[in-house]
């Protein structure tokens, strides 16, 4: 499905390392994966797949790609590449695909991710069943309980003998991830070497210095806490930091009143087209509309025990970025679109580029060898970043005028 880089032997021998990544904010955790992984692959490039200005549980992120680019460059990365609007809001399964087939085009020989249980063999495992026709009937029976596809996916693996015993894994986020990475994998890029790596658990007691999770870190800064978050960052990224934190962070709240101008202009049969719609999703989500008064009660009102709010959150953000006039047919991932890359990154650059296929993006003036299909996502990139601008105080470039970022 997925092509590779022509010169896949020259990446092999250099050994090149990726990690798919959002880094909402990067924080402590973050850059012990990143040097863990680099010591332990003995990698000599890394290579970081990275959501743009929204994130895959459906909300925008906190400081900008490009910001969020330079950040990964500082912590150690060499390659910072775009995993386009379109892959990045939907379930899990398409985010690992997209995620894993872009860092095959860019000749990634090992994938780290973070993994409670730090367990390859039980991931592997998980894996392999959730790629078999039994297993797909077993969740569509769950399914028909009326409960999520996560709640499907763990009654499933407890109704079977013998890998119930794994059915504490798909507790974990970053578990149920990880096994669907593998399963990309598996599907499209066996060549590549998975490296889980044991993540450490968050300190909500936030002890300077300690691992708080992202999650923690997007409250603080939401509640006005931003100058306490540098206990949590790493020290080389402060300065970079303190740069992007001199315009506010951005939340999902600050596009409610143009989220609630999406969906009342749009159709019933619009809402329904979206990637997220299924079942009468969409009436659901007008008849909320008409008695909510802010995103956070929309969301109540629409949630049950099928629809969980980070789907929601998703389908709300694709109506706001007007998924439904976009036609994306298959998985292919349309470009290579570099947000930022170090001096040592720039050597693996001439080598992407030869490839060819998918094109390399490094400025507007490389739009010209996209195909029809790549052109209608990077519209949907360039959508993102205009609106994405929206509650911000300074506005930056047009996004396709932007060059990677550098430190």
């Amino acid at each position: 499905m997925f092509g590779e880089v022509n010169d896949r032997e020259w990446f092999a021998v250099q050994g090149t390392l990726g990690i798919i990544a959002e880094y909402n904010p990067f924080h402590l955790g973050h850059y012990y994966h990143l040097q863990k992984a680099k010591e332990e692959t003995g990698c000599a490039y890394t290579v970081i797949a990275m959501s743009g200005n929204f994130v895959q549980r459906g909300e925008p992120a906190v400081f900008d790609k490009w910001t969020r680019a330079r950040l990964a460059l500082a912590a150690g990365a060499d390659l910072v590449v775009e995993i386009p609007t379109w892959f990045v809001l939907q379930s899990a399964e398409g985010f690992a695909r997209a995620g894993v087939a872009l860092l095959n085009h860019c000749g990634v020989t090992h994938l780290s991710f973070g993994s409670e249980t730090g367990n390859i063999g039980p991931l592997k495992e998980l894996a392999a069943w959730l790629s078999t026709k039994q297993a797909q009937h077993q969740i569509k029976v769950q399914l028909r309980r009326g409960i999520s596809y996560a709640a499907a996916v763990q009654s499933a693996v407890e109704s079977v003998p013998g890998l119930d015993r794994l059915a504490a894994v798909l507790t974990g986020a970053n578990d149920i991830l990880a096994i669907e990475y593998l399963r990309a994998i598996a599907a499209c890029a066996p060549h590549i070497k998975a490296h889980p790596i044991k993540r450490i658990a968050a300190n909500h007691a936030l002890d300077k210095g300690a691992y708080a999770s992202a999650s923690h870190l997007r409250k603080m800064l939401a509640g006005g806490r931003a100058d306490e978050i540098m206990n949590y960052i790493p020290a080389p990224l402060h300065p970079l930091l303190a740069a992007a934190l001199q315009q506010k962070p951005v939340f999902l709240h600050d596009f409610a009143q143009a989220l609630f101008y999406a969906l009342t202009t749009m159709t019933t049969e619009e809402i329904g087209a979206l990637p997220a719609c299924s079942e009468g999703l969409e009436n659901r989500l007008k008849n909320a509309l008409r008695a909510s008064s802010d995103i956070e009660s929309l969301l109540e009102a629409v949630k049950t025990k099928r629809y969980h709010r980070t789907r929601l959150q998703r389908l709300l953000m694709q109506a706001l970025l007007q998924f439904h006039r976009v036609s994306c047919r298959g998985a292919a991932i349309p470009y290579l679109r570099i947000l930022a890359c170090s001096a040592r990154g720039k050597q693996l650059l001439p080598a992407l580029a030869k490839a060819g296929k998918p094109p390399l993006l490094y400025s507007a003036r490389d739009v010209v060898r996209l195909n029809s299909r790549a052109r209608k996502l990077l519209a949907l990139d360039q959508r993102a970043a205009a609106v994405y601008q929206l509650p911000r105080a300074r506005r930056d470039l047009p996004d396709l005028l932007r060059t990677p970022a550098r430190i």
